[in-house]
């Protein structure tokens, strides 16, 4: 599951917050989870950070010790194509008089 996390930070936190990420980065990471890709607003204050995980506890447990420096909000999300080729096979099935498979 792709889950997308917009960390915003108060600046007045950053260096305590590289602190913890460099103790949390050099810790083992849940074995279901894998950072696709991070990027950090530059102007400050933000983190933008792409997860692929196998459940939600494992993104938790990452997360976890940010939670007090710092306001999280997670979406789950999808790529563009599967979410067309899901929308059109829904689209499909429900214009279907019988709902058929």
């Amino acid at each position: 599951m792709l889950l997308l996390d917009i960390t915003t930070f108060d600046p007045k936190n950053t260096i305590e917050l590289f602190k913890r990420w460099e103790q949390v980065e050099n810790t083992v990471f849940p074995d279901g989870l894998k950072i696709i890709n991070q990027w950090f607003d530059a102007g400050g204050g933000r983190v933008i950070t792409l997860f692929d995980v196998e459940t939600v506890k494992d993104y938790l447990a990452y997360n976890l010790p940010f939670t007090d420096l710092c306001q999280i909000d997670v979406f789950p999300v999808i790529e563009a194509k599967d979410f067309k080729n899901s929308t059109v096979y829904q689209i499909e099935r429900l214009s279907r008089p019988d709902n058929s498979q």
